[in-house]
């Protein structure tokens, strides 16, 4: 059971990265705004998802109903978590490319790391301590170029892409407890549909702001199926079967493949030390989220 929730995690990473890359093009070729994405992005997937679910539970007698306490948590996860990490994930794309903003988004772990030591789940020792010292020298590289001179990105890239990291550990750890009770299609679905919902304050769907035509018709559809209601679905449903460190982890999938494909299509190009820092990012949270693992005991929050 364990390789399933493996391969699930490492799929979502994977179809995040060319959600972000789909994303890329359409904000420098079409002038998309994230906006505008995020709020059909939300919407979109949250009706698919939320009809699939009622087609699921169609012809069962009782559904179990939602209680006060746990209506606001999803109220919580949609507003803070889903709608937040969609959000912030684009923007930092906007300002600074899809590589460095998916790079950014996976020091999450880092925050779901320091929030179970906060919460007394697990002790901080001091070989954690150093990979957490490495992890923040990586972004340090990575927005620096390795130097002090000046910032190779923007305030609102760094700040965005950080941002994102935060609320990925808010929708990784928060729900964890109502996907049991509710499962996963059902809150995901519900999620989307409600932080969608809500996005429409901001920028309805029906007000495009970009010339539209097959291909960029095409990229939004892609975007919708393949890097928003499959990803999230894969993702949480992976947490039945492995810890949430665990399948924070897996997304490594996510900023290789984002780099890779920004080199390829877009002839980004990296300074030396900001490889560097790429690599420190990935290495130490890698190693920190494995030892994490190790340690976590979340025997009366897991299913199998």
């Amino acid at each position: 059971m364990k390789f399933k929730g493996v391969l699930l995690a490492c799929s979502s990473g994977a179809l995040w990265a060319l959600s972000g890359i789909m994303g890329q093009i359409l904000f420098e070729e079409y002038l998309v705004s994230p906006e505008w994405l995020v709020s059909v992005r939300l919407l979109s997937a949250g009706v698919l998802l939320t009809g699939l679910t009622l087609l699921q539970e169609k012809g069962r007698r009782k559904r179990k109903k939602f209680t006060p306490r746990d209506f606001v948590g999803l109220l919580l996860f949609s507003l803070i978590g889903m709608l937040g990490v969609q959000y912030t994930y684009f923007k930092a794309i906007q300002y600074s490319g899809a590589a460095i903003a998916t790079i950014l988004q996976f020091t999450g772990p880092i925050f779901i790391f320091l929030f179970l030591v906060a919460n007394k789940e697990k002790r901080l020792n001091f070989f954690e301590f150093v990979l957490m010292a490495a992890t923040f020298i990586g972004v340090f590289f990575i927005v620096m170029e390795g130097g002090t001179a000046s910032l190779s990105l923007s305030t609102m890239g760094f700040f965005m892409g950080i941002a994102s990291a935060v609320t990925l550990a808010f929708y990784t750890i928060q729900p964890r407890l109502l996907l049991i009770k509710y499962g996963e299609m059902r809150i995901a679905g519900l999620g989307m549909l409600i932080a969608g919902l809500a996005f429409q304050l901001i920028h309805p769907v029906w007000r495009p702001d970009f010339q539209m035509d097959r291909y960029s018709v095409g990229l939004v559809i892609s975007i919708i199926i393949f890097g928003t209601a499959l990803p999230f679905l894969f993702q949480l449903s992976s947490l039945r079967f492995i810890e949430a460190s665990l399948a924070s982890v897996l997304t490594v999938t996510e900023p290789i493949l984002a780099t890779i494909l920004s080199v390829l299509l877009f002839n980004s190009q990296f300074a030396g030390m900001q490889v560097v820092g790429f690599g420190l990012v990935l290495f130490s949270v890698i190693f920190l989220t494995r030892l994490s693992d190790k340690n976590e005991q979340p025997k009366e929050e897991r299913i199998d």
